[in-house]
């Protein structure tokens, strides 16, 4: 037998609604409206004030609702807080050039030490420059340096001025004389008569020692030969050949002996103060002399200097 819920029901057309589903509504999941459960107690308060009509929708549209209106209770707020929209942080580029590390200890130390040496090398060229040009070697190639004065050489083209070309020369030239001074030939010693002068090479040592000591006692120097092999030839001819002072006298320096060149240097005595010789002499590149100049220079007795005479 129907009961009345069943016999109504049946009249409206709509689904019986047993009990057993009535305690399925009761005792399922809580209905969700905005995110939080709602206790019973709220829920059969809500069921007891809607309108006691036959419109209630069946079970299966009861979770639909419930599922659409928590979606559109809760996607937004999780859209908020997920999907919320940030201001653009432009990170603009810097034209300084990034900081490199710092040196370390032992490389600041190799650039201190090179860059130490560097200036102590510019600083020795310099110095050598300026005493050069105070020489009589500079003073006899007219050479006066101004470091403030323009190059006359033209660094664009790679020519250089008249002027340049001839202190190039004349420096090549001086410096030949000076290091090949007392140079005569050399080969086989030779010793004459002494009658006449020999063929020495002009504007050498040797050429003017053969010449002022004729001046002074009417003698020529009668053997061939280097500075340095006059004590061997004037021993060979009868000549007097001493370490002490003679005036006059020519004296004769070993290589190397008192800033001589490797042939050795001769010059004349032209007087004597103890064991210093004032000297008369050619191509003696100090005090103003040079190659085929007479100058004038003091010696000091010691090893490796001799007097010769006759």
């Amino acid at each position: 037998m129907l009961s009345q819920d069943d016999r109504t029901d049946s009249q409206t057309g709509r689904a019986p609604r047993t009990r057993k589903k009535q305690a399925e509504l009761s005792s399922g999941p809580l209905p969700v409206t905005d995110g939080l459960t709602r206790p019973m107690s709220a829920l059969s308060t809500q069921q007891s004030q809607e309108p006691s009509t036959d419109q209630y929708p069946v079970p299966g549209q009861m979770m639909n609702m419930n599922l659409a209106q928590v979606l559109t209770t809760t996607l937004p707020r999780i859209s908020e807080n997920t999907t919320s929209q940030r201001i653009p942080v432009v990170i603009k580029a810097s034209m300084q050039k990034a900081p490199t590390g710092a040196l370390s200890p032992a490389a600041h130390s190799r650039r201190r030490l090179a860059v130490t040496l560097l200036g102590v090398l510019m600083l020795v060229l310099v110095t050598s420059l300026a005493l050069y040009t105070v020489t009589p070697l500079g003073h006899d190639m007219g050479i006066s340096w101004n470091p403030l004065a323009q190059p006359t050489s033209n660094v664009l083209t790679g020519q250089s001025s008249g002027a340049n070309k001839l202190i190039v020369q004349a420096t090549a030239t001086a410096v030949f004389h000076q290091q090949t001074d007392g140079y005569s030939g050399g080969g086989a010693q030779v010793v004459g008569n002494g009658a006449g002068s020999l063929n020495w090479p002009v504007g050498q040592c040797t050429y003017w020692a053969n010449s002022r000591y004729h001046a002074l006692t009417g003698h020529w120097v009668s053997w061939s030969g280097n500075a340095d092999q006059w004590v061997t030839g004037a021993r060979s001819a009868g000549w007097n050949v001493s370490s002490s002072p003679h005036v006059p006298s020519i004296i004769v320096l070993m290589p190397y002996v008192q800033l001589a060149s490797g042939y050795g240097h001769v010059a004349v005595v032209e007087s004597a103060n103890g064991n210093t010789v004032r000297t008369s002499n050619m191509n003696w590149n100090n005090n103003g002399g040079g190659w085929d100049i007479e100058s004038f220079e003091n010696f000091t007795t010691g090893s490796g200097v001799y007097f010769i005479w006759k």
